[in-house]
């Protein structure tokens, strides 16, 4: 197989603290605050990552959502009048990077982050509190379309981990398929049964992407 260089320094490692959002004031985890120096990272996620619902954000295998700090240029572009608003952190993640796009990023990539050994687990489905986030109705929608969402990793073994820790790729299952083709095949097929048959062949990938 083609050896393949992936690799970046973290720029930003952030945990959310408790916060509301919405006229009804719905608990979120949306709000992240940059940690500065070493923090333990869990099977659960970063120590003390604030999360509401552990079924629908974190959890085993939604621990850490990693993004793509280059795809804000491309939200910028999109939301010129929300330009101020499209800075690294923003969106929710959990560690920023530059130059690691998800057309790069394979389901079931492994990574050595710091202390950590992480892998790949399923792209980031956004939920209603991105657009009520920056205020927007459209946000989800552009970021699914494009495919440009980030991603997860479930933690194979927990460590400390800190902003300037070079995350590096340690090994590609083979048949992967990138984050990208995964949200192409899901948004690609009207039944969503074929898509599932499909992405049941991508290795590693996390069974919430295998219901209807």
């Amino acid at each position: 197989m083609e050896e393949i260089s992936l690799f970046a320094p973290v720029d930003l490692v952030l945990v959310a603290r408790k916060a509301t959002l919405g006229p009804v004031k719905v608990a979120t985890g949306i709000f992240k605050e940059p940690v500065h120096g070493p923090i333990k990272l869990t099977d659960l996620g970063l120590e003390g990552d604030f999360q509401v619902d552990r079924r629908v954000h974190g959890g085993l295998e939604k621990a850490l959502h990693h993004y793509n700090a280059d795809n804000y240029t491309i939200l910028t572009d999109a939301f010129a009048h929300l330009s101020g608003k499209f800075i690294p952190g923003s969106i929710g993640e959990n560690i920023s990077t530059k130059g690691m796009s998800e057309e790069q990023i394979h389901i079931g990539d492994i990574f050595q982050f710091g202390e950590a050994i992480l892998q790949v687990s399923q792209p980031r489905k956004p939920c209603w509190k991105v657009n009520h986030k920056y205020n927007n109705a459209h946000i989800c929608a552009v970021l699914v379309t494009l495919g440009i969402t980030g991603w997860y990793y479930r933690v194979l073994n927990p460590g400390k981990v800190q902003v300037g820790d070079q995350i590096r790729l340690i090994e590609r299952l083979p048949k992967s398929m990138s984050v990208s083709s995964v949200w192409q095949l899901y948004r690609a097929n009207a039944h969503k049964e074929k898509a599932i048959a499909e992405l049941a062949k991508v290795p590693a990938l996390s069974k919430e992407w295998l219901k209807v």
